[in-house]
């Protein structure tokens, strides 16, 4: 039986076939991690395919091919009108591949990369839509090149509140006053100190604050490197938790196990580095738990609302031992997404940035940056170690991110509403006026 969609869902398939209609040949759509984004793919993919016309789906990794397929079955979409393949798959088969009448392009904040445009290239004349729950690049680079338009869902905060998604609590370390963050002459902390602070730091014990916080409730561990993630795992057994690491060298048998024992609740907690992230489909979970710091905004919004799926009663329980929340804010902090460049300061790109495909050593497969191990096994070793520092942890609110936020990364003309203005005055202690002041400026009231 196909899906039975929700309002805005069936608004952003109809918002996503009208810029079509109306000569748009490449629309990115936004919807919040969590939303139900492979239901709509599904219909938008069965609309086309009982138009006997052809879709062609790329993915970035392997392992969700599954999972679309068994969305695409589940929604009647006419299989034999559909490729569903990787794009590292896809850009060396281009000449033996049944042309498409439609491009559907899964987490596509990362096709600026060569592959992607490559096969953009090649089917220059045939539509194309992506998804992503969030069209950022840690280089501040825009998508005009590769979409035209834009389509927007709703704001996480509106999904709470209508219980299309679980409300959470937030934990983490106040580092807001922390020794280690210095104030530069424009009242900010600079950017080298909050490195300083946050980087190769976990703050708080882990097994201590799962207990504390999270007690029995089966959760999800985002760690930075593979050998790092089983030691954690480890370390929950050894404390009578029963707990497992999978990652992309984990055979099939074995990680359909450790899903099986995660979704029966035998196995509380599942550890791992980039495996559980972008779409990848695993149990429900009610923790999450991040061990890894990250510059990727996107990274933290797919890691951070893992455990925000909706169920009746539930309150998600996001654990940030890493301070992650001071860089990119909470899950329903308000975003403003944009095609076009973001100003970079210094107008100058991180390594990772300028480079972003990388080739295995072993057996010289191309892919993209943010991969910690290749399809042959090969596993790019992250640099720098952990640290743990004792500290202990609030709930962080979105009061307290607001200020927070405000006072590290924004400058005045970055604040455009009200609640930002309030936020940045009582973060910098200015008088009252100055957000009437600058609320008149800004055209705001």
């Amino acid at each position: 039986m196909a899906y039975q969609l929700h309002d805005y869902q069936n608004k952003l398939v109809n918002s996503a076939r009208n810029n079509l209609a109306q000569g748009n040949r490449s629309v990115l759509l936004v919807s919040p991690a969590g939303s139900g984004k492979s239901v709509i793919i599904a219909e938008i993919a069965r609309l086309a395919t009982e138009k006997n016309g052809h879709v062609l789906f790329m993915v970035h990794r392997k392992e969700l091919i599954e999972q679309i397929t068994g969305s695409f079955l589940t929604n009647e979409v006419q299989m034999e009108n559909t490729t569903i393949m990787t794009v590292g798959r896809i850009v060396n088969r281009l000449d033996q591949l049944p042309k498409p009448s439609l491009i559907i392009t899964d987490e596509t904040h990362h096709s600026l990369a060569k592959t992607y445009r490559d096969i953009y290239d090649y089917y220059a004349d045939v539509p194309r839509l992506g998804f992503t729950a969030s069209p950022w690049r840690m280089s501040g680079q825009g998508f005009t090149d590769v979409y035209e338009s834009m389509v927007e869902g709703p704001q996480v905060e509106w999904l709470i509140e209508n219980n299309f998604l679980a409300p959470y609590k937030y934990y983490s370390v106040n580092l807001i006053d922390g020794d280690k963050l210095k104030k530069s002459s424009t009242g900010d902390y600079t950017k080298n100190s909050i490195d300083d602070a946050i980087g190769g730091t976990i703050y708080g014990d882990v097994i201590q604050n799962y207990r504390k916080l999270a007690d029995g409730k089966q959760a999800i561990v985002y760690c930075h490197s593979v050998d790092f993630s089983k030691e954690v795992a480890e370390a929950f057994r050894s404390e009578g938790i029963a707990a497992e690491h999978a990652d992309a060298k984990t055979s099939k048998v074995e990680r359909e196990k450790i899903m099986s024992d995660f979704r029966s609740g035998e196995l509380k907690v599942l550890c791992n580095v980039d495996l559980i992230s972008e779409g990848f489909n695993v149990p429900d979970c009610e923790v999450v738990i991040l061990l890894r710091p990250t510059e990727s905004l996107v990274l933290h919004i797919q890691q951070s609302m893992r455990s925000m799926r909706y169920k009746t009663g539930k309150r998600a329980i996001i654990i940030d031992h890493v301070a992650n929340y001071m860089k990119h804010g909470l899950p329903d902090t308000p975003r403003k997404w944009t095609l076009e460049e973001r100003e970079r300061k210094g107008n100058k790109k991180t390594d990772s940035d300028a480079i972003p495909i990388k080739q295995c050593p072993q057996c010289m497969s191309v892919m993209l940056s943010n991969i910690s191990i290749c399809e042959c096994g090969h596993e790019f070793i992250a640099e720098g170690n952990m640290e743990v520092e004792e500290a202990e942890l609030v709930e962080i609110t979105k009061d307290f991110t607001l200020q927070a936020n405000y006072i590290v990364t924004k400058s005045v003309d970055e604040l455009s509403t009200m609640e930002e203005l309030k936020a940045y005055r009582k973060a910098k202690n200015y008088k009252p006026g100055w957000v009437y002041y600058q609320a008149k400026l800004k055209n705001i009231i």
